[in-house]
């Protein structure tokens, strides 16, 4: 191709131009690191469109979203005065003295707001109603007023109200009130309300408790983890003098904290180890420091351009960002590899410096330009799906692999030529010379030419019996994918021992499930007849067939609430009242004891049925519970005109569970005709292309076969091998088949000979290349991260499997094809008249046509197949 003739001879010609380019663009795009954004929340994975999402980011809109953190406090008794008195004075005032940025947080609840904020209401109710003077009445009770003596006797009251105790009374007198037996009496049921939802909050036992940080859900990524790093540090500062008291913080804010900062960790660990491998391999292939490091700076660079895009366009840092830079290492060193061992080939037949890089480049480049733009193609398939963050990836390896290939080509000869021009003649060749030694006496090197050759050779002389072997196999991968289990929880990703997913673990052991499902309502919420549809459908969730008995249960009627629920309780008869003024009275009511607008609008048209259910423990199980929130919503729907879409984590990864399967069905199955029409066209030929394309099926059901096989799901991560695959594995049949034709048509050999010299000549650069990627792979198998090892391991052993594909089905599969080819030409031969260079019947006619000699005329076009 001219394009490759003209980088090659600027490269030559002015190659510090070329090299200075290369870095004004990389300090260029260096600058856009600080614009880097990460998002690793569950919801950043889910497509805009879904129905789960859409409700998610209205619950955000009008209830200020499920953005929360809990604070875990353990303690010899959390009602302790010197425990109280350090919750008692937390609110948001409190918050931004502490250091948070004004509307960081939005709300705090803890097991004393009771005190806090609804008795002083009432109290000025009550005055209001005495004609007491509203103004002499105190606007809150300052506990740390009261003696610690009695603030003990009081707040074990507060936890456990005792009709026949005289705190009540004592409580009165201190505010400065008398209260009558009925006042009392009213007084007392009010408290044995609260202390039932106090005891949600306080452990049976008054050795825990949980405090609530309500936090803005329009925070970025980055100030989400300042603020949960800030909670830590308040928690803990904040009981520094309080002696046997315990913090532990859990939430969004600190598991994206506490995921960042492992993924940072995770990422340096694995390119370190990546990079130490990879510089092994090097060393082993050139044995010279700088040819170490000269395809390792290309890479870097091609990194770097990568991270700078992400940066400037404003694509985020996601959870599978984290293999972009050791994917890159594995599959772009091939490139340079390519090119550096071309280039000393011709230096090894005496050209010259610039005549040798110029010459790898025209002559590798192409090679190098067919296995880049089929890899490219199979990260293309990435862009139909309609995940975000998996689009995004697809992007970004695309262009990773554009940025090496152009980089190899320019800068890498460049900079060859700057360094060799300066060699010593006597010290170059005599690192030429050692190569060719190496060459001559590599002993394995012939082992494996041997191995390979004896392999391709069996293959294509029971091609048949392969050929079945391989197609029970394919059978086999079939039933695979539709067997295999699928996941999609980021939070199994990490490993469990991060301090907010221990804390987590805590908190729902002492207290039950913290995180919540949400059934989002909209419509008339007020009107009785709905309040009655909504508490029979928290009836009808709870008696549904398909909910576990007793304490298995995926939901229980305890743990289902909504306004709803609160305004029967607050219901003088113990019924629903039967008009929208009485329900609305009743609201109000309850608005001096509780946040209601944690639960309905202020306007009463949407509210929430909040479901604290857990999350399940298998896949099933997740979409079960799905099924059993929409399937009894759907008949509330039918029956009234209320709108009800359910959210929250079990929705959200239900719906994307449902999408890993389709997915990886598309892009796979796109890759496959993206890649098979390149083929076809470069080969000119239907059936060459569609051969070798049996090399990237037998990646495909390797990797299937792999995940079936060790019980390991299709999830975010491994529904991405298979395109990857594709991409990167039809190198290997590329490079078979093509040399394959070369040697059967070009050089006259017979099928055996072909297939044997193709093997002898190709097979050890296919096996080395192979295994440098799956060793980078193989690495990523070893991460900390329960996704990224089996992405890594189920990579390495797809293209192991596309390896074995080249070299054991692809030469059977060849075979088949040139025989049948002949065939249908020796019918063709026989029926007509004998001709020069034509020899009627059987294999003779197949030689003297598909073999072409100088005397026999022109080779046939290779587009006749």
């Amino acid at each position: 191709m001219k394009i490759f003739a003209f980088l090659a001879n600027q490269s030559e010609k002015r190659p510090w131009l070329v090299v200075i380019l290369a870095g004004l663009i990389t300090l260029f795009l260096a600058a856009g690191f600080p614009r880097i954004s990460t998002e690793l929340s569950q919801e950043a994975m889910m497509p805009k469109s879904y129905e789960s999402i859409q409700a998610y980011d209205d619950v955000k809109d009008i209830f200020g979203g499920i953005s929360n953190e809990t604070l875990l406090i353990t303690a010899d008794d959390v009602a302790d005065p010197e425990v109280a008195k350090v919750i008692y004075g937390w609110n948001v005032e409190k918050m931004v003295e502490a250091g948070f940025e004004e509307g960081d947080i939005l709300k705090v609840e803890t097991y004393l707001d009771f005190l806090k904020y609804r008795l002083p209401e009432m109290m000025q109710m009550m005055a209001e109603q005495m004609g007491v003077d509203i103004n002499a009445v105190p606007v809150g009770i300052d506990i740390s007023a009261i003696p610690d003596e009695y603030l003990e006797q009081f707040l074990q009251w507060y936890l456990d109200p005792d009709p026949d105790s005289p705190v009540l009374g004592q409580l009165a007198s201190f505010m400065g009130f008398y209260l009558t037996p009925e006042m009392q009496a009213q007084f007392l049921t009010v408290f044995e309300e609260n202390s039932e939802n106090v005891s949600k909050l306080v452990s049976e036992g008054r050795d825990a408790t949980i405090v609530t940080f309500q936090l803005n859900p329009d925070l970025s990524q980055n100030d989400l983890m300042q603020v949960g790093k800030k909670l830590r540090e308040f928690a803990a500062s904040e009981f520094a003098g309080v002696e046997g008291v315990e913090t532990y913080v859990t939430g969004g804010a600190t598991s994206e904290l506490d995921s960042n900062e492992f993924m940072e960790k995770e990422t340096s660990k694995l390119m370190l180890i990546a990079l130490l491998f990879i510089m092994f391999i090097l060393y082993l292939t050139f044995r010279r420091l700088s040819d170490v490091g000269l395809p390792l700076l290309i890479i870097m660079v091609a990194i770097v351009w990568i991270m700078g895009v992400m940066g400037w366009v404003g694509i985020t840092y996601t959870t599978m960002s984290v293999a972009i830079m050791p994917l890159m290492l594995g599959i772009n060193i091939a490139y340079v590899i390519h090119i550096l061992s071309r280039y000393y080939e011709e230096r090894e037949d005496g050209l010259s410096v610039d005549l040798s890089a110029t010459t790898s480049i025209k002559t590798v480049g192409v090679a190098v330009f067919l296995t880049a733009i089929t890899t490219v193609i199979g990260f293309s398939s990435f862009m139909i799906t309609d995940i975000p963050p998996m689009r995004d990836f697809g992007l970004l390896c695309m262009l990773g692999i554009a940025f090496s290939f152009l980089l190899s080509l320019t800068m890498l000869p460049a900079i060859i030529v700057i360094r060799d021009r300066r060699k010593k003649v006597e010290k170059l060749e005599s690192h030429l010379e050692k190569m060719r030694k190496r060459r001559r006496d590599a002993r394995y090197g012939l082992f494996i030419d041997r191995s390979l050759v004896r392999m391709a050779l069996t293959s294509e002389r029971h091609h048949w019996t392969v050929a079945v072997i391989t197609l029970a196999l394919v059978a086999f991968g079939v039933f695979a994918v539709f067997n295999v289990k699928t996941g999609a929880d980021i939070s199994k990703m990490f490993p469990e021992g991060m301090p907010s997913m221990e804390a987590a673990e805590m908190v729902t052991e002492i207290f039950g499930p913290q995180d919540s499902d949400i059934i989002l309502v909209q419509g008339d919420i007020y009107d009785p007849a709905n309040l009655a549809a909504l508490l029979e459908l928290e009836d009808a969730i709870t008696r549904d067939a398909r909910n576990l008995p007793d304490d298995n249960a995926y939901f229980a009627r305890d743990r289902i609430s909504s306004i709803a629920d609160y305004v029967l309780m607050g219901s003088p008869d113990g019924t629903l009242p039967q008009s929208r003024e009485e329900v609305e009275a009743i609201v109000a009511q309850l608005a001096i004891r509780m946040p209601v607008s944690a639960l309905v609008s202020e306007d009463g048209e949407a509210a929430m049925i909040m479901l604290r259910s857990g999350y399940p423990d298998t896949e099933d199980e997740l979409r079960l519970k799905t099924e059993i929130m929409r399937d009894n919503s759907a008949v509330v729907m039918e029956e009234t005109d209320l709108v009800l879409r359910s959210t929250g984590m079990t929705v959200l990864i239900g719906d994307l569970l449902g999408n890993i399967l389709p997915t990886q069905l598309k892009t796979s199955g796109l890759a496959l005709l993206f890649c098979a029409l390149i083929l076809i066209i470069v080969f000119k030929s239907f059936k060459y292309g569609i051969a070798t394309l049996v090399v990237v099926v037998c990646g495909m059901m390797a990797e299937l076969i792999f995940l079936f096989a060790l019980g390991w799901p299709l999830d975010l991560m491994t529904v991405m091998v298979a395109s990857l695959v594709i991409g990167a594995g039809i190198d290997f049949g590329i490079h078979i088949t093509h040399r394959f034709r070369e040697e059967l048509h070009g050089n006259g050999s017979t099928l055996k000979e072909a297939i044997r010299d193709t093997v002898k000549n190709v097979g050890r650069a296919l096996v080395a290349a192979a295994l440098t990627t799956c060793g980078v792979f193989a690495i990523l198998g070893f991460s900390g991260m329960g996704m990224m090892q089996r992405f890594g391991w189920t990579t390495a052993v797809g293209l192991l499997g596309a390896l074995f594909g080249a070299i054991l089905v692809l030469p059977s599969i060849l075979a088949i094809v040139v025989k049948y080819s002949r065939n249908n030409r020796a019918y063709v031969v026989v029926a007509a008249p004998p001709g020069p260079g034509v020899i009627s019947g059987g294999d003779a006619t197949m030689d003297a046509s598909l073999n072409p000699t100088p005397e026999a005329g022109p080779e046939p076009p290779s587009g006749s197949g």
